[in-house]
Parts: C-alpha cells; structure tokens; sequence
C-alpha cells in the first residue's frame, strides 16, 4: 500500500471518528451545553430527504435552496424500517439518517484530500524532471510551514501534502458538522482540474482508463470530461460558472501546443525536401501552425504588448488605448483562441448541455421549485444575519425599514459597485493567467470571489483552500510583504470571532463591533491576495511553461 493511500485511509478514519464523538459529546450538552456541533444545514439536508422519501418535494422543507438530487441521495437508507433491524450495528449506523449524509460528506472531503495528494505529487515530480534539466531554474517557494517542518522534522512529502487538506482542521469540521460542500462542489471542481491540467493524473486517480499501450486520454475526450463535471458543479452550486473561460483557455492552450509539436516532428522528418515549403504553404496550413501566425506583424504587436513573456518588458508595447483597430482585433485574436479551438468548444458545450440536462431533470421530478429556488435564488442571495462579509450589517439596517425607492434604488447600484474588481480579476486571470498556470488562477478567482461576496460563511473558505495546494509552490511565502499580510489576516480572524462570541454567547449588542471586524477581514483579504499576485513573477512562470523554448501562445511570429 503507497503512503497516499494511507494518508487517504487515515484521513477518512478520523473524519469518521469525528463525525460520531463530537456530535455526541456537543449536540446533547455533554461538552459545551448551549453549543451545537452539527451544521442547521444538515437538518435541513435531512427534512427534505425525508420529504422526498414520502414522495413530496424537498422544496416543501423551507430554506431548502440546494440541488433535489441531494435530497433524493440523502433519501436512500430512509424507510427502511424493519430491514434496518435486521443487518449488523454497523451497518445499522450507516444507514441511519442521522449518519448516512454525513458519512457521504466526509467521503467525498476525502476523495478531495486524495485528488490534491496526486496533483502535488504529479506537480512535485515535473519539477524535479524539470530541475535535473535546467540548472538555473529558480527554486519552488514552500509556504512556511512546509520550510519549518522540512528543517526541524523528518517527515515525508506525502505527510506534508495531505497536512494541506487530509489533516487541516477547518476541512475536517466542515465536513464531520454535515456541510455538503465536499460532495455537491469541491469533488466535480478538483476533478475537473485533475482533467483539465493532465492527463497523467487522472490516469493515477483511475488506473481502469489507462489502456494497453498506456497512452493518455486525447484533449478533446478529456475536454468532454471536464465538461461534464463542470457542468454538474454549475447545477449544484453555480459558483464554478466563473471558472468556464479559464478552463477553455487552458483547453485551447494545450491543443494549439500539441499541433505545433506535431508539426515540429514532422518538418524535422521532411527537412530535406522542405526548401520551398516557406513559399507554398497554403491558408489552412498557416492557420494550423498557430493561433497567431496569420495575423503576422500586427499580431506580433499584440504578442508583445499582451503576452506574458520576459521580454515584453523591454520591447516598449503597451495596451493600444488609443487605437481602436487594434484593440478589435485584439479582441478577436482571443475570441479565435476561445471559441474556435475544437477542445474548448466541446468543453463548453458538455459543460452547458450537463446543466441544462440536470437542471431540466430537477424541475421535471421537483416542478418549478427546483429552479427557483435551487438555482435562480443564488443570484441575488443576501443573508442580514451577521457573517465574515462586511456587507451584512448594511442589509441587516435596510431589513428593517419600510421598502421604498428612496432606500431601494441606491442600495441597487451600490451593490454592484463590488462587482468591477471581481470583473476585472476574473478577466485578468482567465486570459493572461489560466492559459499558463490554471490552478493559480482559479484560486485568484476563487478567492477575489468569496471576499467579496455579500455572504461569506466558513463554508466558502474551502472554496480556495482546496486549490491553494495545487499552487502553493508558485507563490512566495517567505516575503516579507506576505508574512505581514497573513499576519493580518490573522489578527483580523481572532477579532471577528471574538466580536462574534459576544453578539452569540454573551448577548451583547455588538453589532457595530461585529461590522468593522468584518471590515477589516475584508480588507486583510484583499491586501493578501495582492500581495500574492505581486510575489508571483511572470518570468518564473515564463520559464515553467513548456518543454521547448517558444512552444505556447508566447511565440513571437516571425516576420518571413
């Protein structure tokens, strides 16, 4: 048995000890009486499983606003009976409603601390490959504590990746609580991650997909794949929409990479008959060698100006404000790099045919509930209970007075005003970012999202924790930019809980108190993911990118 199936077996165990012994201790007042382990959410999970059960909607259970499917899943062991009697304790306790959910739960954050353990190691490995060949590559930035235990303590790669997610508190309580964000979004999201980089990691998750002549999925099946788990991710939660640029990018990268190594084989075969070849090469073939070779000089403009490569800081491009002809073809050298790649066109449309199918599927068993409720609720979501987003308090006060369009309209277009930098990260990221490095910039648009989300609960944390450790290696924790903007973080962290523990525990009117710790969460959160994006340098990017020099979107076209 490897270390990661261990790690992944010991994992799951304590999560599975857990989610027994602290609901026990807790929710009957043995522990801390007036605290409630177990998540509201799971009794909610649990009264529309059991309305489902009796051939109602779950929808019938009021603040249910999740996917029917869950409930139906959650719905299996219910109305057993006396067939429960009758099989072993254990089973008895599986099966059983006050369990069933939570032990698929902590399954599926297992599952998800296995996915991160492969990508890590996959990652882990390349670099190494990589390092024996290149001998001037910058060294991998650990995160502190991964140099700490490094030089103080013995311990294993294996161990130290599965501290990222296996043996991380907050996971585990999420999980063990009754949360189904492991299950309904972090499992479709890492998996399709797992697709989408490589491959060869979905090969290590399933070895039954490997065939004889060991040969890896081709991009577009795989484009296909993610597609559908993209699409599964969308209908269960719809937060993972804002990933679908990235993902066609990165699809679109990889495909116009390996046309060019196929014609970088095949021109070495025909050197010698190729004298004339720059001379009779017709449009078709000009369009395969790339998505830029057509577009000559003006492209190579743009190449410059926009691309992410060392020597665009010394080439003098800038953004062509000022020339509007430009800027339009500009736009439509990345539509021809989104939409017109075959890969990305298959990972869009599977990714919208799975929603529709699964979404039309709930409002054909559940009626139009599903999609209200389910799915169109979660546009325009607010929560006036007090949570880590600054904006709660603000809805708390105009909860309470008397609707009106003096009240109304303003707080229309001030609630929109967060949008533009989640606009302009999501635009930054997908382009200039995914096409290069997919889990960082997925963990930028995660993260940008959730700080600036009108609800934030601790839920949403593991949105982007999940993701940090496919790109922690990239980022510079030792800075010291960075070390102070954790800091803050953390102060910021301690001072909302205990401002929270006063409103709750104690009864004070704190409110005030629990509105500008919340500020200032906001605000620690932004400064570090700035101070993230200001650590990570293009040009050690640069030089990870691919196995040959020029090979990418990065070329610089030739003038012939």
């Amino acid at each position: 048995m490897s270390k990661t199936t261990k790690h992944f077996l010991y994992g799951l165990l304590l999560r599975l000890i857990l989610l027994i012994v602290l609901p026990a201790l807790m929710d009957d007042g043995l522990l801390l009486p007036g605290v409630r382990y177990t998540d509201i959410d799971y009794d909610v999970f649990t009264d529309a499983a059991a309305h489902v059960a009796e051939g109602r909607s779950p929808y019938r259970r009021h603040t249910y606003r999740y996917t029917p499917f869950l409930a139906a899943l959650l719905s299996l062991p219910m109305g057993g009976g006396q067939q429960l009697e009758r099989v072993s304790l254990i089973w008895s306790v599986v099966l059983s409603t006050k369990h069933f959910g939570k032990i698929l739960f902590c399954m599926a954050d297992a599952i998800c601390g296995y996915i991160i353990l492969i990508l890590r190691a996959r990652s882990r490995k390349q670099r190494s490959n990589y390092n024996d060949v290149q001998d001037d590559q910058p060294k991998q930035h650990n995160s502190i504590i991964e140099e700490f235990i490094s030089q103080h303590i013995n311990l294993s790669s294996e161990f130290i990746d599965a501290l990222w997610w296996l043996y991380n508190p907050l996971p585990i309580n999420i999980c063990t609580r009754g949360s189904a964000e492991a299950l309904v979004v972090l499992l479709p999201v890492l998996l399709t991650v797992a697709l989408t980089v490589n491959d060869n990691g979905m090969k290590q998750l399933f070895t039954s997909l490997q065939t004889k002549k060991k040969r890896g999925m081709s991009i577009p099946l795989r484009a296909c794949l993610a597609g559908i788990l993209h699409g599964i991710g969308i209908h269960c939660k719809l937060y993972p929409v804002i990933y679908t640029v990235s993902f066609m990018a990165n699809f679109s990268r990889q495909e116009q990479q390996q046309q060019r190594r196929r014609q970088s084989v095949s021109s070495k075969g025909n050197r010698s008959n190729s004298s004339n070849d720059a001379s009779s090469l017709t449009i078709q073939q000009q369009l395969d060698q790339g998505w830029t070779h057509t577009l000559s000089e003006l492209m190579t403009y743009f190449q410059n100006c926009m691309c992410c490569t060392p020597q665009s800081s010394s080439s003098g491009g800038g953004f062509p404000w000022k020339h509007p002809i430009k800027i339009l073809m500009l736009a439509l050298l990345w539509i021809q790099r989104l939409f017109l790649t075959p890969s990305s066109i298959l990972f869009l449309l599977s990714s919208i045919a799975t929603m529709a199918g699964t979404t039309y599927a709930a409002v054909h068993y559940y009626g139009h509930e599903a999609l209200e409720e389910g799915l169109l609720y979660h546009f325009g979501r607010i929560d006036h209970r007090h949570n880590y987003s600054m904006y709660w308090y603000w809805i708390y006060l105009l909860r309470g007075r008397v609707a009106s369009a003096e009240v109304v309209a303003p707080s229309t277009w001030v609630g929109n005003v967060p949008l533009i930098p989640q606009i302009l990260i999501l635009g930054f990221s997908s382009l200039g970012i995914a096409p290069y490095d997919l889990t960082f910039a997925l963990f930028c648009q995660t993260f940008c999202f959730v700080a600036f989300n009108k609800v934030m609960t601790a839920q949403y944390f593991t949105w982007y924790l999940c993701l940090l450790p496919l790109c922690s290696d990239r980022i510079q924790w030792s800075s010291r930019r960075i070390l102070l903007s954790l800091g803050l973080l953390l102060v910021s962290i301690l001072t909302w809980l205990g401002s929270a523990f006063t409103l709750e525990m104690l009864g004070w009117r704190s409110h005030r108190q629990v509105w500008m710790a919340s500020v200032l969460f906001f605000v620690a959160n932004v400064n570090l993911l700035v101070a993230i994006l200001n650590g990570y340098k293009v040009d050690k990017m640069w030089r990870s990118l691919s196995d040959t020099p020029g090979e990418g979107w990065s070329q610089k076209v030739k003038a012939s």
